[in-house]
């Protein structure tokens, strides 16, 4: 084999291994953007800041249904100390396009009984121009061994 075309192979095998890293780096980075959105809101609520909880839920705002509900759960749940994940099951199955599935996080804060939730996430997107994550729910708490609807 010639040496420019060796080195031409050469150059478009390390083209293809950077696109691939960048796009294996972007799917990665969405499922991060979940789990750190359920977490997120989980420690607003924990914490009490009910105005965190319904800016964090898409459309929220606008629905008095929505405000209220959460800040009666937001009053409910608050708790003192800091909060833990004890396990998060979410909709970060490796995928390369927008969808939308339903977390299930289990936490407590200080030396509450565990809490276990369902937090409903859309990933918007794609590979080229990159992924956003919303908060689309927050459901009340579950049974501890209980299953998302919809999950």
């Amino acid at each position: 084999m010639r040496r420019p075309l060796r080195y031409a192979l050469v150059g478009l095998a390390v083209v293809a291994f950077l696109v691939i890293s960048a796009g294996l780096a972007r799917v990665l980075g969405a499922a991060n953007a979940e789990r750190d959105a359920a977490v997120e809101l989980i420690k607003a609520e924990s914490h009490g800041d009910a105005a965190a909880v319904i800016a964090a839920i898409r459309g929220c705002r606008s629905q008095t249904a929505c405000r209220r509900r959460v800040t009666a759960q937001v009053a409910r749940l608050r708790s003192a100390g800091k909060v833990r994940v004890l396990r998060l099951d979410g909709p970060s199955h490796f995928a390369l396009e927008a969808r939308t599935g339903t977390a299930r996080i289990a936490w407590r804060a200080g030396y509450a009984l565990p809490v276990v939730q369902c937090v409903r996430l859309r990933r918007a997107g794609d590979l080229s121009h990159g992924f956003r994550v919303e908060v689309l729910a927050l459901g009340p708490p579950i049974h501890r061994d209980a299953s998302c609807p919809g999950a």
